[in-house]
């Protein structure tokens, strides 16, 4: 076995050329495939629009919330200097009636001095009854404020996601739009194949995607079949699980009826670093996941090694941020990307 390193891509030769392929890039649509497509993209711009100003107007409202919780523990503060002076205040005005009644006769000054005395600590424990309470106000509002930070950084992060999400959607749409021109009969035919073939690996897969295990993307010049490696691998590992052959069995089932299509399977991992004696990195780890993928797809003989491809992305073809343990997880996947023939 000889392998080969390719730019970015491990390709493998085993009897089978294993090579990145590009997506066509000249392909057409009809005018109403246009103002289709053209309408999505609106809409995704109003709902991107909608969006931003709901985050905004929320944010503003929690900023709002926080500025108010603000004023009340400065006024707080301030109530509780004012009464740390107060009661300074009283304490030597009771020093003074104390010092005075001590030059009154012995046994005045002692009855006196007992009451004063009294006093004081009645005032005291006063005081502190009501600066506990205050301090008891005070930490609740610092506490309330610092939830309303932490709703306000949440929210900002799920906006922010969102927001990357629905851009990515239009400069996918735009990139489509862009390359808009007139199909030609057999380009037609070709991509009423590809629509075929994509309803044929729905119905295949139908219990695997409402499991949410499998998604498959149609756009108009490819097929994606998108594989979550929670039911594909063991962590760090690129051994398939027995569970996963049969819905890879089903797949190349429905391959095979279509074999001028171009297939290839691509590797992805989320940028956690990996370092072990079997995988130097995630560049290897995401190109032997592809290769184990390709090698149970072709152990369907009616399907042609010659149309199939393997190629690892590592960690830098990602579908989400990789800035969460939920979107880690979506960037480590397996693609099947079924190109049809629409260029001939």
């Amino acid at each position: 076995m000889k392998f080969v390193k390719i730019g970015t891509a491990l390709s493998v030769i085993t009897g089978v050329f294993f090579v990145a392929l590009p997506v066509p890039g000249d392909v057409f649509y009809t005018p109403s495939e246009y103002n289709s497509l053209y309408n999505q993209k609106v809409a995704v711009d109003i709902e991107l629009k909608l969006l931003k100003k709901q985050c905004r107007n929320e944010i503003d409202s929690l900023e709002s919330e926080n500025r108010k919780l603000a004023g009340k523990i400065q006024l707080l503060k301030e109530q509780i200097q004012l009464m740390d002076r107060q009661h300074s205040e009283e304490k030597r005005q009771y020093e003074d009636r104390i010092r005075d009644l001590k030059e009154q006769a012995d046994i005045l000054r002692m009855k006196s001095s007992d009451r004063e005395k009294a006093l004081l600590e009645e005032n005291d424990k006063m005081q502190r009854r009501y600066r506990q309470e205050i301090e008891k106000l005070n930490a609740r509002l610092v506490d309330e404020r610092q939830s309303n930070l932490k709703k306000i950084a949440e929210l900002t992060d799920s906006c922010n996601d969102r927001i990357s999400s629905l851009d990515s959607r239009i400069r996918a749409l735009d990139d489509e739009i862009a390359g808009l021109k007139k199909l030609t009969e057999t380009q037609k035919e070709e991509l009423a194949r590809m629509g075929r073939q994509a309803d044929d690996l729905e119905k295949q897969l139908g219990e695997e995607i409402r499991k949410g295990e499998i998604t498959i993307k149609k756009f108009h010049n490819r097929i994606v079949i998108n594989i979550q490696d929670k039911i594909l691998f063991p962590s760090g590992s690129a051994a398939l699980r027995p569970e996963v052959h049969r819905a890879l069995d089903k797949i190349s089932g429905v391959l095979k009826d279509y074999p001028e299509n171009r297939i290839q399977v691509e590797g992805h991992t989320d940028n956690v670093p990996i370092h072990t004696r079997e995988f130097r990195d995630n560049w290897q780890l995401s190109s032997e996941r592809a290769l184990a993928v390709l090698q149970r797809l072709l152990t369907n003989s009616r399907l042609k090694p010659e149309r199939f491809s393997a190629v690892g992305y590592g960690e830098y073809s990602p579908v989400v941020p990789n800035n969460s343990p939920r979107n880690r997880a979506l960037n480590r996947r397996v693609d099947i990307t079924v190109v049809p023939m629409i260029n001939r």
